[in-house]
């Protein structure tokens, strides 16, 4: 036993529009990319605060030496996550899908 068909369905733009589906659930929302761009802020204000304390409390005694590279490392990781964030082009430059062929759907009959 077949099941008879539904009723048609309106002209809905997730049917006609494949790029629809891809920008609702693209990970580049602006809340996403925000709290990104915070923590990035973070860590960097993290680690210029880390060298700084170093500077004025432990260069004159070259004491605690290991604040040097974690404040540098963490100083520069927010530089090389925007290169790479831009570079990934999370801001909607994805180039639009081609138009289909002219005659895309006609089949040939052999």
């Amino acid at each position: 036993m077949e099941a008879a068909p539904g009723p048609e369905k309106p002209d809905h733009p997730a049917a006609t529009d494949p790029g629809c589906l891809l920008r609702r659930s693209a990970p580049w929302s602006s809340s996403w990319l925000s709290a990104t761009a915070a923590g990035l802020v973070a860590v960097g204000l993290g680690g210029a605060a880390l060298l700084v304390w170093w500077a004025l409390a432990f260069h004159p005694a070259n004491a605690r030496l290991w604040m040097v590279p974690a404040g540098l490392v963490l100083l520069g990781t927010p530089v090389l996550a925007w290169l790479s964030l831009l570079a990934s082009g999370p801001c909607g430059r994805q180039a639009p899908p081609p138009p289909p062929p002219p005659d895309a759907g006609v089949y040939a009959s052999a």
